[in-house]
């Protein structure tokens, strides 16, 4: 059996709660790469500290490049086939990655 790499792209959700009125609200990105998405991330945790928010949780993931993690891609007239760079792969192809909260932001950071 030959195994091959699937490509992969990185996605992250950032949740943010508003220091007076505890409004939530989140980013969502992607990146190419882990250490673009390290940078995105940082970039959104800062822009939104000096909106007045603090970062409530935080989590990121590698997904298939081609399908985004749901295993089909578009066939034409409405129909669906299984991914071919991932062999129909369901969710992430590593674990999530869970910010460690009580450290500062960045991937390396991660647990």
């Amino acid at each position: 059996m030959t195994q091959t790499a699937i490509v992969a792209k990185w996605k992250f959700v950032l949740t943010f709660e508003d220091d007076e009125t505890a409004e939530i609200s989140a980013a969502i990105g992607e990146a190419d790469s882990e250490e673009e998405c390290e940078a995105l991330i940082e970039y959104e945790m800062q822009h939104h500290r000096s909106l007045g928010k603090n970062l409530v949780d935080a989590e990121a993931g590698e997904v298939c490049a081609e399908c985004d993690g749901e295993g089909q891609i578009p066939a034409g007239n409405g129909e669906r086939v299984i991914c071919q760079a991932c062999g129909g792969h369901l969710g992430p192809v590593s674990p999530f990655i869970h910010l460690n909260m009580s450290s500062d932001f960045g991937l390396r950071n991660w647990v």
